[in-house]
C-alpha cells in the first residue's frame, strides 16, 4: 500500500489489519463468524461451518490484497461488505439488544473505511469518515463506560488475579472511557482523547487479553482481536486530526 499516512496511522493501519487477520483465523476454530460476537439464529445451523469458512477464507485474501496493494481499495469496499453481511446484519435482526457489540461491528468496518481514504481516488472524503468515526467510537466508548458501572463484579472478574486492586480498576477505566466518549468529539481536545484511548485499551490487550485468551482460550481470542483492531482505529484517527488541511468540528467538513 502506498504510504501516503506514516507514523501513528501506519502503526494504526497495521494493528487494524493484523487484528482482522486473529479475528479470521479465529472464526476458523469457531466453525462461525464470531467477531464481534453476534447474536445466533437457527437457521445459520444449515450454513455453518461452511459460511464462515468462505467468509473468513475471502476476509484474509482481502487483507493480504491490502498489504500488497493489490487492487486494495476494492479488497477494503469488499471486506467492508462481508463485515456488514455476516456481522452487523445479524446484530439489526437482533434488533441491537447487545448494544456494545452491535457498535464494535460498525466500528470494525470503519476502520477498513479509514483505511481506504489512504487511496487517492477516497482522500476527498477523509473528513466525513472522521467526522463519523468520531460519533461511533464517542457512544461506543460512552456505552462501555456505563457498563462499568453497570456491571462492575462482571468487569472485575475480567481482571486477571495477578493485577492488585482490580475493583478499583474497573471504576477507573470506567471514568476514563466515559472521559474520553466526550473528549472526542470537542475539537480541542480530540487528539488528546484519541492517543489516551488507544494507549488505553492497548494496554488491556497487553495485560488483559492476551493473558485471558492463552488461559481461557475459547472465545477470549475474540477480545484479542477487537481490542487490537480498536487501539489501532483510534491511532489511525490521531494521526489523521494532525494534518494541516483537515479540522474536524461537529457538523463541519474540510
Amino acid at each position: 500500500m502506498k504510504p501516503y499516512l506514516k507514523n501513528y496511522c501506519t502503526i494504526g493501519k497495521i494493528m487494524y489489519l493484523l487484528a482482522m487477520v486473529e479475528l479470521s483465523v479465529y472464526d476458523f476454530f469457531k466453525g462461525d463468524f464470531a467477531m464481534t460476537r453476534p447474536p445466533h439464529f437457527d437457521f445459520l445451523n444449515t450454513l455453518n461451518p461452511t459460511l464462515a469458512y468462505l467468509g473468513s477464507a475471502l476476509l484474509l485474501i482481502c487483507i493480504v490484497m491490502v498489504w500488497f496493494n493489490l487492487y486494495g481499495s476494492y479488497a477494503l469496499i469488499c471486506m467492508i461488505g462481508l463485515i456488514f453481511l455476516l456481522a452487523t446484519s445479524r446484530h439489526i435482526l437482533n434488533q441491537w439488544r447487545d448494544s456494545i457489540n452491535g457498535f464494535k461491528s460498525l466500528w470494525l468496518i470503519s476502520g477498513a473505511v479509514l483505511v481506504l481514504t489512504e487511496y487517492a481516488d477516497y482522500t476527498k472524503y477523509r473528513g466525513r469518515v472522521l467526522y463519523t468515526n468520531m460519533i461511533i467510537l464517542s457512544v461506543f466508548f460512552y456505552l462501555c463506560g456505563i457498563a462499568h458501572f453497570q456491571y462492575p463484579v462482571f468487569c472485575r472478574d475480567l481482571i486477571m488475579d495477578f493485577i492488585p486492586l482490580r475493583m478499583f480498576f474497573v471504576y477507573l477505566a470506567g471514568v476514563c472511557l466515559l472521559l474520553g466518549s466526550i473528549g472526542i468529539l470537542i475539537p480541542r481536545y480530540q487528539k488528546t482523547a484519541l492517543w489516551l484511548l488507544g494507549m488505553q485499551i492497548l494496554g488491556w490487550f497487553i495485560l488483559l487479553h492476551l493473558p485471558r485468551a492463552f488461559t481461557l482460550s475459547g472465545d477470549d481470542w475474540i477480545g484479542v482481536g477487537e481490542s487490537l483492531a480498536v487501539s489501532g482505529i483510534c491511532f489511525m484517527m490521531y494521526d489523521l486530526l494532525g494534518k494541516g488541511d483537515l479540522k474536524i468540528e461537529m457538523g463541519e467538513f474540510s
